[in-house]
């Protein structure tokens, strides 16, 4: 008897939260319907954006190009060694926001104590490439001809998960290193026009002729050594950049004003 009336009541709870999520996503006022609501609230933080992967798991990307915080003593970086001044300030935020300056010259390891700062990393090559998809390869619509612009500038430059800028404006550190040409076990293509690319988002096929297909995106790479990677291209690119463009030619002592990041975090956190 206990048993057929706590079985039962499960099976009201349940239709009754059933009814409400409904009632909720109708836009009604319930009570329940709040409950629901909050079970489904973005649990990301200002200035960043859900990024759902492959696998399922879900996690916070920056909707923004990283820009200097109002607490750190060189607004603008022309330099690594300016870069390395705003670190060693603890007041000094990274911030994701609209109508920055993109934090550049910096070396991809700053990028990652950075982020870390923050607490957050760097993404990896793949979490880039899932949260750039659907930003259009476009040059009319991202800004890969002309001077480099302010973040969130081009309001139709974003991406399915409605990040701003992934192609374009600065090219875009990620945490994951090239060695001798690998990654993840993935042997890199040769530099060249994209032709085919991994579910993971790594060129595995280069031709000499741009590929329409994949918007006529290129990949730099080294079959040497150990190799920092940039993802997107810059405000120079032209057709080259893009969300298929990859390159991993630089040394991770490398820094340039046409070089930027953005950082990732735990959804939650």
């Amino acid at each position: 008897m206990v048993r057929s009336l706590v079985v039962l009541s499960g099976v009201i709870l349940l239709t009754t939260l059933s009814i409400d999520a409904t009632d909720y996503f109708q836009r009604s006022e319930s009570a329940l319907g709040a409950v629901v609501a909050s079970l489904f609230e973005n649990t990301c933080g200002v200035g960043t954006v859900p990024l759902v992967l492959g696998s399922g798991s879900t996690l916070c990307l920056d909707a923004y190009e990283a820009s200097a915080g109002e607490g750190c003593l060189v607004q603008v970086p022309r330099s690594a060694v300016e870069t390395a001044n705003n670190i060693n300030d603890p007041d000094c935020q990274v911030v994701s926001r609209a109508d920055q300056v993109p934090w550049t010259q910096v070396l991809s390891v700053q990028a990652e104590q950075l982020c870390a700062r923050a607490g957050k990393r760097l993404p990896t090559a793949t979490e880039w490439y899932w949260g750039a998809r659907g930003t259009p390869d476009n040059a009319d619509v991202c800004q890969l001809n002309g001077a480099q612009r302010r973040t969130g500038a081009d309001a139709q430059c974003r991406s399915g998960s409605g990040a701003y800028d992934m192609v374009g404006n600065v090219w875009e550190w990620v945490g994951d290193r090239v060695e001798q040409g690998v990654i993840d076990n993935v042997s890199l293509a040769a530099s060249g026009y994209v032709a085919d690319v991994s579910t993971d988002g790594y060129p595995v096929s280069v031709t000499t002729t741009p590929q329409a297909v994949f918007n006529n995106d290129y990949v730099w790479t080294e079959p040497t050594g150990v190799r920092s990677i940039m993802r997107g291209g810059y405000h120079g690119s032209g057709d080259e950049g893009g969300v298929y463009a990859f390159h991993a030619a630089t040394a991770p002592q490398f820094s340039s004003g046409s070089i930027g990041f953005r950082c990732i975090s735990l959804l939650g956190s």
